[in-house]
């Protein structure tokens, strides 16, 4: 069998860092990272988490294909490699995966990365006072953005107080919602996958299922007949006509543009006059007429997701949550307690402890001792065999 070297088994000569490339794709792959390693990776924003990982393994350097920061929101990942002495280097290109090899040994010198006698890849040098830089224009974004959504929030609540408060205008459905689980898919970055985690969770709950606009595309194409579909007029498609059991049309004017649309399926929808988005009317549908629960599917979970965004759309998802309070759960922790089911040992265990009381509490009557003296005596019998 031939064997298998590095490309370049010499060290580099010249400045800057070296080390062999490990290749990480996913973060499974940072648990083969060793110490001295030159780690490259595509996250954009990085994770203080994951770069304190990166420095507990003692890493040489980093090189990100993406930005490490998008100012999006304050990130400490950078922040923590910066601190550790580690050299990052951002947006190298997507070059890099078919550049490098794993164990392929590179030297990296003012963001540019050498291989041998050739350069494979060219990035930003992300310096202690860029980071710094970087995190203080984040803070200040984020800063803005959270006061333009109090700003439009407060409109909000100010022009739709009747209907936040007291459910004015929000439309009756046939739909029977109340007392029952609520699922609400709406085409987010991680649908497919949070739908798959409830599956479990709607075999055994039987829940109401809300598609919002694509959203029912995904129900429809997991073999789920969404029982309500809610959208605007040109979300909805025939298909989700044809499979929901009732559509909601969300319209600020309160008309509907195509008519006939819904008239070639003999289907008349119910609108929903109001100016917000599809997924957070869909909140307040289910919040006033009393589901049990409320999970969302593809919908954002963490603050950085919901800010990230139209500010009017993201200050409409705070007010439909803090509506619908204590119903409303993320499909990721739903996932988490269906997991948590009792395994086949935990009910067979309960079974034969039932059964255990049930014959003490029978041997303790007359009838009870006559029927099992027979049976304790053949024991006994047993036993001495056996032992002697």
């Amino acid at each position: 069998m031939p064997i298998l070297k590095r490309r370049n088994p010499a060290v580099p000569d010249g400045p800057g860092v070296v080390g062999p490339a490990r290749l990480c794709r996913g973060s499974a792959d940072l648990s083969s990272v060793r110490s001295g390693d030159v780690v490259v990776l595509d996250s954009t924003d990085l994770e203080a988490d994951t770069a304190q990982q990166l420095v507990e393994r003692g890493v040489a350097a980093v090189l990100n294909v993406s930005s490490s920061s998008s100012g999006r929101y304050p990130n400490l990942g950078p922040q923590v490699l910066a601190g550790a002495g580690i050299l990052l280097v951002d947006r190298v290109g997507e070059g890099v995966w078919q550049s490098l090899r794993s164990g392929d040994v590179v030297r990296i010198d003012d963001g540019v990365v050498h291989l041998g006698d050739t350069t494979v890849a060219t990035g930003i040098e992300m310096t202690a006072s860029r980071v710094r830089d970087q995190l203080d224009a984040a803070s200040s974004g984020l800063s803005n953005q959270l006061d333009s959504i109090v700003t439009n929030a407060a409109d909000t609540l100010r022009r739709d107080r009747a209907m936040l408060l007291e459910g004015a205008g929000i439309p009756a459905v046939s739909t029977q919602i109340k007392g029952r689980p609520v699922v609400i898919v709406a085409e987010g970055p991680d649908a497919e996958k949070d739908l798959r985690s409830v599956r479990a969770f709607i075999h055994d709950h039987d829940p109401v299922l809300i598609g919002v606009a694509a959203g029912a595309e995904r129900l429809i194409a997991a073999g789920l007949r969404p029982h309500l579909v809610v959208g605007r007029d040109d979300d909805i498609t025939g298909r989700m006509i044809e499979r929901a059991g009732e559509v909601v049309i969300v319209s600020a004017s309160g008309r509907l543009d195509r008519p006939e649309h819904y008239e070639a399926h003999g289907r008349q929808p119910v609108v929903f006059t109001a100016a917000g988005t599809p997924e957070n009317l869909a909140v307040l549908l289910a919040d006033q007429n009393e589901a049990a629960v409320i999970v969302q599917v593809g919908a954002p979970s963490r603050l950085v997701d919901v800010v990230d965004g139209d500010t009017a759309d993201a200050a409409g998802t705070f007010i439909a949550r803090l509506r619908a309070g204590s119903r409303v759960v993320d499909a990721q922790a739903v996932a988490w307690f269906a997991r948590q089911r009792l395994s086949w040992f935990t009910p067979l265990l309960l079974l034969l402890a039932g059964v255990v009381a049930v014959v003490a509490a029978v041997a303790t009557t007359p009838l009870g001792h006559e029927w099992l003296a027979p049976v304790a005596d053949r024991v006994s019998s047993w036993i001495e065999g056996l032992v002697s």
